[in-house]
């Protein structure tokens, strides 16, 4: 009898501690949850879906953004039942926030329906670099060209190109411009073309390394690029002379020549599988024909080797023009248009120590390479603090003088705003250094001494506390009943 009872009582004490044992786990799975879900690191890629409903002539758009890519990333886009795949774009911003630099790179790819209608867009993925990148199912709404969408031209179509309209095959290094300023830009387009008449078989041979090879020869020296990021060859549908084709552009960038050296763009030769069926191919190598890119000087100006060159504007905000001194007020100074926008330099501010304390800026640069043009804008947040009372023109303060490309003229982009200060004159304390220290270091080391509580790490540090002592306690329990 003794020893039955001893049997129960073990049984009965192993039945509890397996039941404590299993709270216990319960417990740490869900400690865990919340210090798992803070410590997984998300998707550094972003994927946005363009806009619905389009017109026919418009694109339906996918759109993958990328943090800090030092280097063109390979991307694969998917096909898309009842759309073509044609043209990509790439936008490029940079910002300067107290002295820290992020950088994003957008990468956009146009789909084209084929006709009207409402599209079901299955889920789908967009490889980067070999990472998935998935996106949700959508519909895109299709309706009638708008009849007044503007018509835009073919942006590889020249003189050169459309003598070569007689062959079925034939591969094209093309600029938009044959001549140019010092500092303005010509689109190059390097494309393999198809007749709708072609009745050869063809393929593409080794594209990686013959690519590799040609850009070598391709890009002019001097230069200063601005790349399309072009990573996947597509079929693009074009007609020239009522002649239709099928253009697989390779490659594409807009150059800025750096100084007046003539641009020679060498002929290329680029080698395709063709023959009568698939099964039967030889090798065959198509050239291109040399182009040539006078450079001219510009005019004779004291900035001439120091400005900008482009079809710019500017654009400015301020919150208030009403303005009180002691106060701090921001104003925000914008070049933008068509050109080099890299090039852009922070303007030159007029001495004002006695009337202003404007701190260095804060910069964002956005760059869109898009249908053969480079445009896009340098954007500089000013803080500043009036110290006198008065009536005062900005443009006294803030402008930038650049190379107008349309005009063919110096041009000086300048501030048109007036403000009204009121209030007791301060003392004057000039910032003689732009570079010296922002706005934002200063309000940080003048709130140096205020206390900040971490709350996350306090969160982390009694999870992983609670979840020691569980685990302790469960040895506990097993040495005890052992």
């Amino acid at each position: 009898m003794p020893t039955i009872c001893t049997k129960r009582v073990n049984f009965a004490s192993n039945i509890a501690m397996k039941k404590t044992i299993q709270l216990i786990l319960i417990l740490i799975f869900f400690w865990t949850i919340p210090t798992v879900q803070a410590q997984s690191v998300e998707s550094p890629f972003l994927l946005q879906l363009g806009k619905t409903p389009i017109s026919l002539s418009e694109a339906f758009t996918v759109s993958v953004t990328i943090p800090n890519a030092e280097n063109i990333p390979a991307i694969v886009f998917p096909e898309l039942k009842g759309f073509q795949k044609r043209g990509t774009s790439r936008t490029g911003v940079t910002k300067i926030v107290a002295g820290k630099t992020s950088e994003t790179n957008t990468f956009t790819q146009n789909y084209y329906a084929l006709k009207e209608g409402i599209y079901a867009v299955e889920p789908f993925v967009v490889l980067v670099n070999g990472q998935s990148v998935r996106s949700e199912a959508t519909k895109v709404i299709v309706g009638k060209n708008d009849p007044n969408a503007e018509i835009l031209s073919n942006e590889v179509l020249d003189l050169e190109l459309e003598k070569q309209t007689n062959e079925n095959l034939f591969l094209t290094a093309s600029v938009r411009k044959q001549s140019v300023y010092v500092g303005e830009g010509f689109n190059l387009v390097l494309s393999f073309w198809v007749s709708e008449n072609n009745s050869t078989a063809l393929d593409f041979y080794e594209t990686e390394k013959q690519i590799e090879k040609i850009l070598q020869q391709l890009k002019p020296a001097n230069c200063w690029e601005e790349n399309f990021g072009i990573k996947e060859i597509q079929a693009i549908p074009l007609a020239v002379r009522n002649k239709r084709f099928t253009e697989y552009r390779i490659y594409q960038a807009t150059f800025y020549p750096l100084n007046n050296q003539p641009i020679q763009i060498p002929a290329v030769g680029l080698t395709m599988k063709i023959g009568e069926t698939k099964e039967k191919t030889e090798l065959k190598t198509f050239y291109s024909k040399p182009v040539q890119v006078v450079v001219r000087n510009l005019p004779p100006h004291p900035l001439k080797n120091k400005v900008a060159v482009g079809n710019l504007r500017l654009e400015e905000r301020i919150n208030t023009t009403n303005l009180t001194t002691g106060n701090s007020y921001q104003y925000d100074f914008k070049i933008v248009g068509e050109g080099n926008i890299s090039a852009i330099q922070i303007p030159v501010l007029e001495n004002n120590g006695s009337l202003f304390d404007i701190y260095p800026p804060d910069v964002e640069q956005r760059i869109l390479r898009q249908n053969g043009r480079v445009t896009g804008h340098q954007s500089f947040h000013y803080q500043f603090i009036p110290k006198q009372s008065g009536a005062f023109s900005l443009g006294n303060f803030f402008e930038w003088p650049f190379f107008n490309t349309v005009t063919e003229k110096y041009d000086t982009l300048r501030s048109a705003l007036t403000v009204k200060v009121g209030g007791q004159a301060l003392a004057s304390t000039p910032i003689t250094n732009q570079n010296e220290s922002s706005f934002y270091t200063i309000i940080d080391q003048l709130e140096g001494n205020t206390p900040t509580t971490d709350y996350q790490s306090i969160l982390k540090t009694i999870t992983n506390f609670l979840i020691i002592s569980m685990l302790l306690g469960m040895i506990y329990i097993f040495r005890k009943n052992g």
